[in-house]
């Protein structure tokens, strides 16, 4: 009796065995595809997402302290953080090679302003906007043009040759007919070439407030930020004054850009549905960190992009 019983109990386990050889073998042939997000499809390597940034503070800062902490950085930081289904990579551009390459598939510019390759890049909605330009004079000249506050013309001062203005070169990009200054454009084009325009020419995006301290300009054209950033970024000394332009009351949209294909309409398709209230506002904060809170940024801001009223001053 307690061998039968040994022996059915040894027949049993061997069965068993077999049974688990067979299960372990056998069933890898028959498996289905599982349920999403355990097939090979989810093992595809994520498209790649090249994104242009190029040195501008406050806009993007490379070098020193507040590297990264620029408004356009953030934005960046802001969508890469919110695309997670995108390889994303930082690629660091001067002008040149921004306009050899923005064509490029899986090539996309986060602060642009609207207009450039009419149909070959697609644009995002805007989400901010670039403030008016400002006349930037060291304050050795403040007797003469006025206390700070003060609304100065650019048509006006162009007409005085012994104020000399330094600005970068006006003309920046021809193949995509893009001025860096297209609002003041009409009044800077008469004096391209004369003696009290100087345009430098450099893989620079802004002028350095030092070349005026040092005589070689008497003043500039630049963002109401620019004062504030250089005393930051440059340790720039407190040598400086802005003055508002009368023809240049203007603030100017700003986009998420890509190449128009199909990767390109999809990245803007995802973008646009990020841009709810709450990341304008958000937004909006980081340009408030180095525009000392600029009053009349913010209602602008608050009124075309959360209230939605058309400002005759906001630019495409």
């Amino acid at each position: 009796m307690i061998s039968r019983i040994i022996n059915a109990s040894y027949t049993l386990l061997w069965r068993v065995f077999i049974l688990s050889f067979l299960a372990i073998f056998i069933s890898p042939l028959y498996a289905d595809d599982g349920p999403p997000g355990n097939n090979d499809a989810s093992l595809e390597p994520k498209k790649p997402l090249i994104w242009f940034v190029w040195d501008l503070p406050p806009e993007f800062i490379h070098r020193g302290p507040w590297k990264g902490q620029g408004y356009a950085d953030k934005f960046l930081a802001f969508f890469i953080r919110n695309l997670p289904q995108y390889d994303h990579s930082v690629r660091v551009v001067n002008i040149p090679r921004w306009s050899r390459e923005v064509l490029k598939p899986n090539r996309c510019s986060v602060h642009l302003w609207g207009g450039f390759f009419p149909g070959e890049l697609v644009e995002s909605k805007p989400y901010s906007f670039t403030p008016p330009h400002v006349a930037i004079f060291h304050k050795r000249h403040q007797k003469r043009i006025g206390p700070k506050g003060t609304v100065v013309s650019l048509e006006a001062l162009l007409k005085q040759p012994d104020l000399k203005l330094m600005i970068m070169n006006v003309d920046f990009n021809l193949e995509a007919g893009q001025s860096r200054y297209p609002v003041l454009y009409p009044y800077l084009k008469p004096y391209l070439g004369a003696e009290n325009l100087i345009e430098q020419y450099s893989t620079e995006n802004v002028i350095d407030l030092n070349l005026l301290a040092h005589g070689r300009a008497d003043y500039t054209l630049a963002y109401p930020s620019t004062i504030r950033t250089q005393m930051r970024v440059n340790n720039l000394p407190d040598e400086y004054i802005s003055y508002p332009l009368k023809e240049h009351n203007i603030y100017k949209n700003v986009y998420v850009a890509c190449r128009n294909d199909p990767m390109g309409q999809e990245v803007i398709d995802r973008i646009n549905g990020l841009l709810s209230e709450e990341t304008l506002l958000e937004f909006l904060s980081y340009h408030e960190e180095w525009n000392d809170g600029d009053p009349d940024f913010r209602r602008t801001t608050i009124d075309y992009f959360i209230k939605k009223r058309p400002l005759l001053n906001v630019v495409e």
